[in-house]
């Protein structure tokens, strides 16, 4: 049975990594394709190619924290393994069906709290979840800030030449949030293949997330892109540029800390001190109070479910 829940585990693993790639096209290509610089072929897969880099080269330190960072290592087995990344691919792919931006990286970390109280595993809350939940808090307002910082230096430059090369600047920019992306995300979906032990190479682990992360986006991620490019941003070139890169750089310092947080926060909070910046509401309100409430709404949901799954499998299948 051993064999069959590390083969679960690896499948569980990659499937999330799929349902990240396909979640995140709007919060890191929404900008370009919203200002119709960038098709969706063109989008999507330009974010899977630096998506794959930034996994490959810097998803180590996240793939530590949720690797042995939350729960010992002593309790995480494949089986468990496999249940905590059923359950946030799950969790994850829904709301990507239902067109819903959330946080993969929150609900990552509660698919492995829900299986960790339900296995009596200690939870680092102090020494893990405490900073990650300041980490968390603090996206949309670090992306806010430094939105509008960029945003205002972006502006200041009004020659024709420069107005045109900032079409280039863009998608230079959304590259780089791509690029955060793989840094940030991928490493979710195989942090408990490395806490299992089952793969030994954080380079490697890093790899695989990037692969699955790309498959994503190319082939589920145009609802997202839609969603966020055409419906929720609603935005001018020197605000995406300010915003996207307000939000690659606050996420990509978090991922070099070894805390994954949430893109989508973070270009929520940049797109809006974007407008601040400019002195107009770019965010459609009703949409914004959507996201947030399914924001909170999908922790209690992850770490519940996870929860209950675990308990039903351990039942069914006779596993501890």
């Amino acid at each position: 049975m051993e064999t069959f829940y590390v083969v679960g585990m690896i499948i569980a693993g990659l499937f999330f990594g799929w349902t990240i790639g396909s979640h995140y096209t709007g919060a890191v290509m929404g900008t370009a394709y919203g200002t119709k610089i960038l098709d969706i072929k063109k989008a999507t897969l330009l974010m899977a190619v630096f998506a794959l880099l930034g996994a490959t080269l810097q998803s180590h330190e996240v793939i530590k924290t949720l690797g042995v960072g939350i729960i010992p290592i002593e309790y995480i087995t494949p089986f468990r393994a496999m249940i905590m990344m059923l359950n946030a691919a799950l969790v994850t792919a829904v709301n990507t069906w239902l067109k819903l931006p959330i946080s993969t990286a929150q609900l990552a970390c509660f698919s492995i709290v829900g299986v960790g109280l339900a296995t009596g595993a200690p939870i680092a809350w102090e020494y893990t979840m405490l900073p990650l939940a300041i980490t968390w808090v603090g996206t949309p307002l670090v992306g806010c800030i430094l939105g509008f910082i960029f945003t205002k230096t972006v502006g200041t430059v009004k020659a024709k030449t420069a107005e045109t090369f900032k079409k280039y600047i863009l998608i230079l920019v959304c590259c780089y949030a791509s690029f955060t992306l793989g840094a940030n995300n991928s490493g979710l979906a195989v942090s408990v293949l490395y806490g299992s032990g089952t793969v030994k190479s954080l380079l490697f682990a890093g790899l695989i997330g990037g692969v699955v992360v790309g498959i994503g986006a190319l082939t589920w991620g145009r609802s997202l892109l839609e969603k966020v490019g055409l419906h929720i941003v609603q935005i001018e070139i020197n605000s995406a540029i300010g915003a996207q890169l307000g939000q690659a750089t606050t996420v990509y310092i978090a991922a070099l800390l070894g805390y994954p947080t949430s893109m989508n926060q973070a270009i929520v909070g940049a797109i809006g001190g974007a407008g601040l910046a400019r002195g107009v509401k770019y965010i459609q309100v009703k949409v914004v109070k959507e996201i947030v409430i399914n924001w909170f709404v999908s922790l209690l949901v992850s770490a519940t479910t996870a929860f209950i799954l675990y308990k039903v499998f351990s039942w069914l299948l006779g596993e501890k």
